[in-house]
């Protein structure tokens, strides 16, 4: 009976493509060390090519921080540097085959638990963004996360801003983008409390009014099989001379609204966003948009 060798341990990756994918894709070696978990100085060596061979869970991993199928990022001129497998299995004699048989089970078993990919982690995250937003104004959207383990999980949030919207800043800085297309990325942390992220967009100053636009987003966690995961919750803003904490568009900031709006307002406390304009507003009970003074100022509504 021939026994079949399980799949290589260490793979040999081609380094000018792994150079290539990167920077096609405005990655840094930080963002790609810290998606794989090595330091900055092996990513280095991998695109250098001074590393011989490397761990297949991280090159799978690498080929997920880079979005492309583990084939993408490897050598094809030559063989992993593993041990043949093994040659035909000599006779035994009979009273030695039960005791054989426990062996090679207890071999293939530790083979499939080593190849086995662990469970996704499972993460809850949404979205809470502004239902209307004025030409060229700044708004604030808040992503909130949560680890459904006991310890804390690294996960990536990809955010992609629709066409003309642009990143002001963010309570956590970006680890890459925004790219020319918009797509911004953030590694974070998710924990089993709730934890939140909160960043300025600006809307575009040159779009009519009524026009609708989505913003998309994904949270990508470990796990060599695991899938993006669609961000939840909050996902049309229309460009409209409405204020962002005006849900419903009445030209009234009503309770609900306000604290509402403060809610987000305190996710964002850090980018210097000033909660005064909206309390004017709630407390007037009706706004307007003052064209000379390009404000939201308190009065009849329009």
């Amino acid at each position: 009976m021939t026994r079949t060798a399980p799949p290589p341990t260490s793979l040999r990756l081609h380094g000018d493509v792994i150079r290539r994918l990167r920077e096609s894709k405005g990655l840094t070696q930080l963002y790609v060390a810290e998606v794989v978990g090595v330091t900055v100085d092996t990513v280095s060596r991998w695109e250098n090519n001074r590393t011989s061979t490397v761990k297949r869970d991280n090159a799978q991993a690498l080929a997920q921080a880079l979005e492309v199928a583990l084939e993408d990022i490897l050598r094809d001129d030559e063989p992993a540097t593993d041990a043949a497998a093994p040659g035909p299995t000599p006779p035994r004699p009979r009273r030695r085959v039960v005791a054989a048989s426990v062996t090679v089970l207890a071999v293939i078993g530790l083979v499939v638990w080593a190849l086995w990919p662990p469970p996704p982690v499972r993460v809850q995250a949404g979205r809470r963004l502004p239902a209307y937003a004025p030409p060229g104004a700044v708004v604030p959207v808040v992503v909130w996360l949560r680890s459904e383990g006991s310890s804390p999980q690294r996960v990536i949030l990809r955010e992609q801003l629709p066409p003309g919207w642009s990143l002001v800043s963010s309570t956590t800085p970006p680890d890459a983008g925004p790219t020319p297309a918009g797509l911004v990325r953030w590694i974070l942390t998710a924990g089993p409390a709730v934890s939140r992220l909160a960043y300025l967009v600006r809307a575009p100053a040159d779009r009519p009014t009524g026009t609708a636009y989505r913003v998309r987003g994904e949270i990508v966690t470990p796990g060599r099989r695991g899938k993006p995961m669609t961000l939840g919750g909050d996902t049309r803003i229309d460009v409209e001379w409405v204020h962002w904490a005006d849900e419903n568009g009445d030209f009234q900031v009503s309770d609900t609204e306000l604290l509402d709006a403060l809610e987000r307002l305190e996710a964002a406390r850090a980018l210097g966003v000033d909660a005064a304009e909206v309390r004017a507003l709630w407390n007037a009970g009706s706004y307007r948009w003052d064209e000379k003074g390009e404000r939201f100022v308190p009065g009849p509504a329009p």
